[in-house]
């Protein structure tokens, strides 16, 4: 390709030189740096990797259910002492869940009674319609 760009670049400019009748030298030509053509990297098929033909859509044991790590991530997260601890942190809060008395850190919540009784909420009424503070 480089070699057919060269021939038509040298094949031009003596036609150029021609019309010009100017004598032309030799070191006043431009010369063209290579040009490297490649083709684009295809995709690499696998034949053998499994496709799956069915789309399942996700339902509620994927929102519960989370893979286990693999090796890569648990050496990017620091190790397997790091996860150790966590996973024996669980385990210790498990425990502390039948201690009696223990209480949940998440709660019903429970309703308040209103700021004002029956008598109290008339009074402010009546006292708003006569425009008194």
């Amino acid at each position: 390709m480089a070699a057919l760009w060269l021939a038509a670049s040298r094949a031009m400019a003596q036609d150029a030189a021609g019309v010009d009748d100017t004598p032309r030298d030799d070191a006043s030509a431009t010369t063209l740096d290579t040009l490297v053509v490649r083709p684009d990297p295809e995709e690499v098929v696998d034949l053998y990797r499994f496709r799956n033909p069915i789309e399942v859509e996700p339902g509620a044991l994927d929102e519960r259910w989370s893979e286990p790590p693999s090796l890569e991530q648990l050496g990017k997260n620091g190790g397997i002492v790091p996860v150790l601890v966590g996973m024996a942190a669980q385990q210790v809060q498990k425990g502390a869940r039948k201690i009696p008395g223990w209480k949940e850190p998440v709660q019903a919540a429970v309703a308040r009674p209103p700021p004002l009784s029956e008598e109290q909420a008339a009074r402010a009424l009546r006292l708003q319609e006569a425009g008194e503070p």
